[in-house]
């Protein structure tokens, strides 16, 4: 059954099946399963960095990318959150903190860069606070 999911690509990388077919292995910010792609038009149009909506079929060992589109971006508008009060403010930077921390045990051993941890972190945060 395909799955439709938005996905950042960290790194794309063409191999070879044992019958000689190319294909890619595409690691996502924040999954240790990586996807496959065997179509060369789709693996081409992913790059490092970027944001995409994926319909991903096949099984859960071998995940494979049937479809790409670049996930729209652009931030929703953000209302103003009440401030929190002196209880409110230990609550959020005990949150914040879990957020970075679990950020850098997700990416550990992958040499992401900072900015992108910290972005990572805020998503996180983003949800905790949901």
């Amino acid at each position: 059954m395909a799955e439709t999911r938005t996905v950042t690509v960290s790194e794309v990388e063409e191999r070879t099946s044992q019958n000689g077919k190319r294909f890619w292995r595409v690691k996502v910010a924040g999954e240790k399963q990586a996807l496959f792609c065997w179509d060369a038009a789709l693996a081409e149009a992913l790059l490092p960095g970027q944001t995409y909506v994926v319909t991903v079929n096949g099984s859960s060992e071998y995940p494979r990318i049937v479809d790409v589109t670049i996930a729209d971006t652009a931030p929703a508008p953000a209302t103003p959150a009440p401030a929190p009060g002196p209880a409110g403010e230990r609550e959020r930077r005990m949150l914040r903190m879990s957020a970075l921390r679990a950020a850098a045990d997700v990416l550990h051993g992958t040499a992401v860069p900072a900015s992108e941890l910290v972005a990572y972190a805020e998503q996180l945060l983003a949800w905790l606070e949901q």
